[in-house]
Formats: structure tokens, sequence, C-alpha cells
């Protein structure tokens, strides 16, 4: 890839346009670049670890209870294992809708099963507080609409995640003592051993970040 190239695919780049972010990322690892380097070229700041500790994983494979974003999850796929795939999935909306909210947001993940407290809300990064190396999280109904305010969670998407999955499990265990949980669709010992077994996995995931930056 020639430096006249990447050039041009970074002139036209525009985050609120997957295809192009994608072609910027695969023009930049052509060139020899990481993932790290790479998305600080694309998003102009450093990315936390525990975004490419997931990354590296590959997040939808990890069977959580969260829908991951195309952006910036695929800008992080190295040329060895594809590259970013040059065309965005069906989330794909979100992304532009919360470019369009907030240029600075960098929408990640969105938390599924009812009746959690983030069930319904966007979970994302924001460039003004990864460019002061904070980690920070923040949460906007999916909606968007000009009267949603963006909520910040003090927390990392590792702790926001956990936070997600447990209470997934406490209201599985609630709904598990209730009377009325009986007959179809009811409660079982299998339901809270999976749920379990979910937050056991973030839990390791967390685990491997602080020794990685121990």
């Amino acid at each position: 890839m020639t430096e006249d190239a990447v050039s041009r695919a970074r002139a036209e780049a525009s985050r609120g346009n997957y295809t192009s972010m994608a072609h910027l990322a695969r023009a930049l690892y052509e060139t020899g670049l990481g993932p790290r380097e790479v998305m600080r070229e694309c998003y102009g700041t450093d990315f936390p670890e525990e975004f490419f500790l997931l990354a590296e994983k590959d997040p939808d494979t990890l069977d959580l209870l969260i829908d991951f974003t195309n952006q910036p999850w695929q800008l992080a796929i190295p040329l060895s294992q594809g590259g970013p795939p040059p065309e965005p999935d069906s989330r794909d909306w979100i992304e532009r809708r919360a470019f369009a909210y907030d240029p600075q947001l960098v929408p990640l993940a969105l938390p599924l099963g009812a009746d959690t407290p983030l069930n319904g809300r966007v979970i994302c990064y924001h460039l003004d507080e990864l460019s002061a190396d904070r980690p920070t999280v923040f949460g906007i109904w999916k909606t968007m609409s000009i009267d949603d305010e963006i909520k910040r969670y003090d927390v990392s998407l590792l702790e926001i995640i956990h936070r997600h999955h447990a209470d997934h499990l406490r209201l599985l265990i609630h709904q598990r003592h209730l009377p009325s949980n009986r007959g179809t669709g009811s409660v079982g010992a299998a339901d809270i051993g999976e749920a379990q077994e979910l937050l056991n996995r973030i839990e390791a995931l967390q685990r491997a970040l602080h020794h990685d930056l121990g």
C-alpha cells in the first residue's frame, strides 16, 4: 500500500460510514501497523487495554448477553485474521445514529435481556475521555432522540458488562423463587447455572486484564 493510497483512504474516511473506516483500517494494516496503532490512526487516540483484550477474543464468540457493534470492533481485526469486513452488518444503524447524535461517541455494545437496568441503552466510549486516558463508559437510549441524555458510568466497559450480567443473574434468582414461577417459561436451576457461567467468564476476563496490566 503506497503512501498516496493511505492518504486517500484517510481523506475519505468518516466514522459515520463504516465502509470508509474499514477501507482505512485495511490500508493501515497493509503498511505493517498492528491493531493498537490502527485504532489510534482511525480514532485519533489510544484505546484502553480492555478493548484489545476483548477484540483479540472476538467478542461475538463469547456468547455474552451483549450485542457488539461493527465499529470499533471490526476495525481491530488484523489482516492475519482476515482484516475488517468491507461491509457492516445490521447493527450499523446504531453507529450512524450515535455518530449523528454526538461525533465523539464510540458505540460499543447493546446489553440484551429484559428488565435489566442497562437494557435498551447503547454503551459507548467517548473520545474526549479516551484522550484523557480514561476508559469511562457512557450509556444512551438507543432511540437517541434529541431529549435523551447521555448517562455517565464511572466504570470501564468490562465492569459495566459485569454489572449487566450480575443484574441478570439476580433477576433470574428472584424469578425462580416467585410463586408464579411454574410451567412454560419458568426459571430453573439450569438457567441460573448458565447465567452464573456467563458471569464467571467475564470475571476471568477481568482477572486476565489485571494480570496484563499488573
